[in-house]
């Protein structure tokens, strides 16, 4: 793999519980980013603490993208993602347009569903109690239950989770070899 970090939702938990728990987390907006590609990952990334979304994967996608991970080579065979003016002949901008304005659409449209059935008006109001994981064969939890928020100003207390106070306190300390602790 070449990749590093945290995949989305445990990143974004991460992230949201940090803020919380430095009674930051009216401060900053938190942007979710990674495999969003339809209405239901709009909704859970909000759920989970996300002031907006962003996908990049679903346009790509809705281009025509096959994923030939050609991407940095400029022989990008479905001419999305080269300047080369031969492969670029399969792309045509105008029906491209009403396929990426589709997908848009109905992404959209799809999420303001999904939040309308759990009983919202607007998206403000989905929290993670909305959705529900099943973590085993017979257990479901929901959101909250599965990622549980910090309580606000614990880290500053001293009196959040010990992994997570053991997390802020050694990225707080100027030894950046001290953070290596605690990544997972």
């Amino acid at each position: 793999s070449d990749s590093i970090g945290l995949p989305l939702e445990e990143g974004l938990v991460l992230v949201r519980n940090m803020l919380i728990g430095a009674d930051l987390r009216d401060k900053v907006k938190l942007i979710a980013s990674g495999r969003i590609t339809s209405g239901f990952s709009v909704t859970r990334s909000l759920a989970l603490g996300a002031d907006v979304t962003n996908s990049a994967r679903g346009f790509m996608m809705s281009l025509g993208c096959i994923q030939a991970l050609k991407c940095n080579s400029n022989k990008c065979p479905t001419g999305i993602a080269t300047t080369n003016a031969d492969l670029m002949h399969g792309l045509c901008p105008k029906d491209k347009a009403v396929r990426v304005y589709n997908y848009h659409d109905r992404t959209v449209q799809s999420a303001v569903e999904i939040v309308g059935a759990m009983g919202h008006e607007s998206m403000d109001g989905v929290t993670g109690n909305d959705i529900m994981r099943r973590v085993r064969t017979n257990q479901v939890r929901t959101l909250s239950e599965h990622f549980p928020s910090l309580p606000a100003g614990s880290l500053i207390a001293g009196t959040a989770p010990e992994r997570m106070q053991m997390a802020w306190d050694s990225s707080s300390s100027h030894r950046p070899s001290s953070c290596n602790r605690w990544i997972y």
